[in-house]
């Protein structure tokens, strides 16, 4: 199972791996003016506004048998899922993972394939606000090959992964009925999807 410094690691790694390749592939002035509306983006503010759509939504949404939650069923993994980043305001939503048949994962990308079923109750339910995308927007149709999408995507998702990290630090998480080796995880529809933060009560906060 991947630890949290794993996945940090990795998403760091990723991230200066897709900026060179977008730099080497020759972009025009505009799409390198972008890239330096990403870099200056205030992400500190962003994983404040996150974190408070956490806690709202841990209490109204997902641990909420009133709203059709199974309190019985445990949770492999919860996985926000969101479209291409062709609209400002674009949002995640949530799916309760059960019966996750995955096999040993030690990369950020899963393919999450077919070995899987959606909780009770827990299906396109709130998620998470990607407003970090919405300086992209206007340029999705020139983005030929989604390499600057790649890059906000994966700033974004580092982002995210700190505020999901510092909420489980002060065990935010524990009223999430969840297998050991938990996972939360971030994607595009019909794509792969990047680990985004572990649990393993054998582990703990690692």
């Amino acid at each position: 199972m991947l630890t949290n410094q794993d996945i940090k690691q990795q998403l760091l790694s990723e991230l200066n791996k897709t900026i060179t390749e977008f730099k080497e592939a020759d972009p025009s002035q505009n799409h390198l003016l972008q890239l330096e509306k990403l870099l200056e983006y205030d992400f500190e503010s962003y994983k404040e506004i996150v974190k408070n759509e956490i806690r709202g939504n841990l209490k109204s949404y997902w641990t909420n048998h009133e709203n059709g939650i199974n309190p019985e069923q445990k949770l492999d993994a919860i996985l926000f899922e969101h479209y291409v980043p062709d609209s400002v305001n674009l949002k995640a939503v949530a799916y309760g993972i059960i019966d996750w048949s995955k096999e040993a994962v030690d990369n950020i990308e899963i393919d999450m394939g077919h070995g899987y079923d959606f909780a009770e109750g827990f299906e396109q339910v709130e998620g998470l606000t990607l407003d970090f995308f919405n300086p992209y927007v206007n340029f999705y149709e020139s983005d030929e090959n989604l390499q600057l999408a790649h890059c906000y995507r994966l700033k974004g998702t580092i982002a995210i992964h700190e505020a999901f990290y510092e909420l489980n630090q002060t065990n935010e998480f524990d009223c999430i009925n969840k297998n050991d080796d938990f996972y939360f995880l971030l994607g595009e529809h019909d794509s792969f999807c990047y680990a985004v933060l572990s649990i393993s009560s054998a582990r703990g906060l690692v």
